[in-house]
């Protein structure tokens, strides 16, 4: 009777044992799910990112040369916050920020700088010393307005520029005219050479005060194509690597 109660006893113990494991391990393959998935129904959401690669240049100031331009690749990048439609609650954006904006690999040739919107009538981007940033916020408001760094409450576009300053000077006495389109091969630059990654962290903060964050987001510039047309846009629509984590309430 006693051996009974003893065995009764121990398949108890395995059995709590094993229960305890299957718990365990449970929860941990919830968590990696979790680190590799992120939250699967945020109430805002990636839907693409467009970069828009173009080709401009400055004139040098008191050259004596019929052409002397500084050659400089833009390219303008634009985040597209969207409302998921699968998520039923309802909440509204009190700001998006960029942080941490890095050169993750440096182009060969010249020199990568990140650029905020201005608030002139005329451009969006001036390739000046004060509009340098390594992060932006966006606050939320009624309507999204890149010039004022405001988004839409509901969803909007974030934009910043990421510029290629000092790819070379093209100085030229023979050319009728210049088509800047076609300055960096007048350069005989390679474009593999131009190719450089921008990584940055996006931070989602509702008024709810939830709060979602995507690290090391990475986006290459120049777009493919950038020696042939000087003028290249493209959409990326396949984020599955914008990975999003609630961080705090």
């Amino acid at each position: 009777m006693a051996n009974q109660r003893f065995s009764k006893k121990i398949l108890n113990i395995c059995i709590i044992c094993i229960i305890i494991v299957a718990i365990i391990f449970t929860a941990v393959m919830l968590i990696l799910n979790y680190d590799e998935k992120g939250e699967t129904n945020m109430p805002f959401k990636v839907s693409k990112i467009s970069i828009v690669s173009t080709v401009n240049g400055q004139d040098v100031e008191n050259s004596e040369a019929k052409w002397d331009i500084n050659v400089i690749q833009n390219n303008d990048v634009y985040i597209y916050i969207e409302k998921n439609d699968d998520y039923k609650k309802q909440e509204t954006i009190k700001n998006v920020k960029l942080e941490n904006i890095t050169i993750a690999e440096k182009p060969e040739v010249g020199e990568i700088k990140i650029y905020k919107p201005i608030s002139n009538d005329s451009v969006l981007f001036e390739n000046k010393d004060e509009n340098i940033v390594n992060e932006l916020e966006f606050k939320g408001a009624k309507s999204t307005d890149a010039k004022k760094l405001e988004i839409s409450n509901q969803g909007g576009v974030l934009i910043f520029r990421c510029a290629n300053n000092n790819i070379g000077t093209y100085t030229s006495n023979d050319d009728a005219e210049i088509n800047y389109n076609n300055l960096i091969n007048k350069l005989n630059i390679e474009e593999s050479s131009l190719i450089s990654k921008i990584k940055f962290n996006i931070k989602i903060t509702l008024n709810s005060g939830k709060v979602f964050s995507a690290d090391n987001v990475e986006i290459q510039v120049p777009n493919e194509g950038i020696n042939e047309n000087g003028t290249v846009g493209h959409e990326y629509t396949d984020l599955q690597s914008i990975v999003f984590k609630r961080i705090e309430n």
